[in-house]
């Protein structure tokens, strides 16, 4: 596939994850380039939608194993230390 493929609006959607109906409200609040060809026939790039996924990502955080064991980063906030019990069941 080239990155300048062109996409259909059902294709695009597919490509994206999100239903037509999201990519179509997307267009029409200008969240995306298209390109248009007469009566609402519309053409999206498959560059335009990488640079879309792209700028929407966001990085997650990296703790270099400074935080503990996933037991201790899951009670975090908890008020229980590691080996406390909670009363929830």
């Amino acid at each position: 596939m080239s990155t300048d493929d062109l996409f259909t609006v059902v294709e695009a959607a597919t490509y994206l994850g999100v239903s037509p109906w999201t990519l179509r409200h997307w267009i029409s609040d200008r969240k995306s380039d298209v390109i248009k060809y007469g009566k609402g026939i519309v053409r999206i790039r498959r560059s335009v939608l990488d640079r879309y996924v792209a700028s929407c990502t966001i990085k997650g955080k990296h703790d270099n194993g400074n935080r503990g064991t996933k037991e201790s980063r899951l009670l975090e906030g908890t008020g229980l230390g590691p080996g406390e019990e909670s009363l929830a069941r």
